[in-house]
């Protein structure tokens, strides 16, 4: 072996190491830190995806293997982490297909949201069977407990008469809200479909434009994700949000009934709702960058209107709705990606 090649090994392996180290950084992040996780999450796919769109497949399944083992002896999940290593190989692979064949942004975007998806479904059906339990219901069960176990631990019988009184209300009246706040509680475990919708679309749509813009930079050559400031969408999305106000405002003759419309419309809303506040977002930012406004002051902004974060929410949906009509920044039309 000549002196290049060797020293070409080495490089080889110090970026695998890296690379390794990268992704089991990410993997971690996104299991052992709530809510944020979602960054490790969307990064989490980019090592392996650089290294088998580069032609280096061996190391590519390297770097996930060893991540996700890694990751499994700490946290102890033998089977959320295989999964894991299958969904980054799934994806890694996804790309190099849609590289080579000069697939749409489109195609690609929404196959690896199908991974996703495919990865959450396959880890409730193996755990379902090793376990010997339906997962999902057990999870509700598991959940609806912990909210009554919190409740009643937080407001026990003899601190009642207390809160009541810090409220001005009387007992009867408290006891009332709580039962209200502890229904609301156990009805998010039904709007998870719509939560993973949203979160794995827009995971997708991220992970998309921050690994299109790496792949570039290593000279592959794949299609761009066009800037956030110029985001749009059809105009005909908005039936989705206009049918989830209708299912969730309009009575319905029948509880059962009426709680399959609930779920239904707070599903589509979980969906839509936040893709709409993130057009609206889309819209400020793009406003701001035609009208040259430089980026400190952009920045300010945003965190203002952060620190107004319910009347913010509110505008941000209303300006991204009325939108598909108005186009604020004047835009071509056409699809988000």
């Amino acid at each position: 072996m000549s002196f290049e090649n060797l020293k070409s090994t080495k490089i080889d392996r110090l970026n695998l190491a890296l690379l390794t180290l990268f992704t089991f950084l990410s993997l971690a992040f996104a299991v052992f830190i709530p809510f944020f996780g979602v960054a490790g999450i969307i990064l989490l796919p980019v090592p392996s995806t650089i290294l088998i769109t580069g032609g280096r497949i061996r190391d590519g399944i390297i770097c996930a293997v060893i991540a996700c083992t890694a990751v499994a002896l700490i946290y102890s999940d033998f089977v959320l982490m295989p999964i894991m290593a299958i969904l980054i190989a799934a994806i890694s692979f996804l790309y190099k297909n849609s590289i080579s064949k000069d697939k749409s942004k489109l195609f690609t975007i929404s196959s690896i949201f199908s991974v996703f998806c495919g990865a959450v479904v396959l880890y409730f059906v193996i755990n379902s069977a090793v376990y010997r339990v339906n997962y999902i219901s057990e999870f509700i069960k598991s959940y609806n407990t912990s909210i009554d176990w919190a409740i009643n631990l937080i407001f026990g019988d003899e601190l009642i008469s207390k809160y009541s009184s810090l409220f001005l209300i009387d007992d009867s009246q408290f006891r009332s809200m709580l039962e209200q706040w502890r229904n609301i509680l156990k009805f998010i475990p039904y709007i998870i479909p719509g939560i993973l919708i949203f979160m794995f679309s827009f995971i997708s749509v991220i992970n998309y434009a921050i690994t299109s813009r790496l792949l570039v930079k290593f000279n592959i050559n794949i299609r761009p994700f066009i800037s956030f400031k110029d985001w749009d969408i059809p105009w005909y999305y908005c039936w989705g949000m206009i049918l989830s106000l209708v299912l969730i405002l309009i009575p319905y003759g029948g509880q059962n009934l009426s709680k399959i419309l609930d779920i239904a419309g707070f599903n589509l809303l979980a969906i839509f709702g936040p893709l709409y506040l993130v057009l609206g977002v889309s819209v400020i930012w793009g406003l701001m960058d035609k009208f040259k406004v430089p980026p400190v002051w952009t920045i300010g902004i945003f965190i203002i209107l952060g620190l107004l974060l319910g009347v913010t929410i509110l505008i941000l949906l209303f300006i991204g709705l009325i939108d598909i009509w108005i186009n604020f920044r004047r835009l071509e039309r056409r699809q988000l990606i």
